[in-house]
């Protein structure tokens, strides 16, 4: 579903990316697990597209990341970009039209992703009432919305307490069981471990391992 082939970035003097590869299959959950500053976010933006790297390539799909491939991908950041004066539905409705969706079927979507993140409830609520946990829900509803193939989260559960990690949790496996591919980056091992089939551990922009958790988990503990 997604190969990243050598992926090399620096900026100036410095490299943030050292030939990089992995490798995701299609419907798996794959966490990049590695300290602040590892790589997790510049890889994220060369994936979709908003940074270049200086070598290497990103295949989607077996097609090389470009304009085509930017509608197959769904993406939610570290920090959450909604609106806090609009309402969930009208947030989502926003999105919708920045991912080409109009008409009855562009509110079908919207109704039919805030039920799956359990907003319907509170589709005419302003954002800024929401609570973290209820603003994550709806950013993850947001990168749903065009039916991408793939999902990126960057860090979805920092600053959350645990009952609102919990529920993120349940969401993400839903995307699985969806089939859509899931690439989530962290630094906390217990997400890792609770949702993902395999796991590389990375820093300073180099993959150290890759595999299940029994094979990483060695590596990871060693680096903590």
């Amino acid at each position: 579903m997604l190969i990243l082939e050598n992926l090399c970035k620096s900026y100036g003097s410095k490299p943030v990316l050292q030939h990089l590869s992995l490798t995701l299959e299609p419907g798996e959950i794959y966490g990049l697990l590695g300290p602040t500053g590892a790589g997790n976010t510049t890889t994220i933006n060369i994936i979709c597209g908003l940074l270049r790297a200086d070598s290497g390539r990103v295949l989607i799909q077996g097609q090389p990341a470009g304009a085509q491939t930017k509608s197959w991908i769904g993406v939610v950041p570290q920090s959450n970009l909604l609106y806090g004066s609009l309402t969930c539905q009208q947030n989502l409705r926003f999105f919708g039209q920045l991912y080409g969706l109009s008409g009855q079927y562009c509110q079908q979507r919207v109704a039919v992703c805030l039920e799956a993140v359990d907003l319907l409830d509170q589709r005419h609520t302003p954002v800024e009432q929401l609570s973290g946990g209820m603003q994550r829900r709806l950013s993850l509803a947001a990168a749903m919305l065009h039916r991408p193939k793939l999902v990126i989260l960057d860090e979805p559960t920092t600053g959350l307490d645990i009952e609102a990690r919990h529920e993120v949790w349940r969401l993400i496996r839903q995307f699985k069981a969806m089939g859509v591919t899931v690439l989530l980056t962290s630094h906390l091992f217990d997400e890792v471990e609770r949702l993902c089939q395999r796991i590389g551990i990375i820093t300073q922009g180099q993959l150290l391992a890759e595999g299940t958790l029994d094979r990483v988990s060695g590596v990871f503990y060693n680096l903590a």
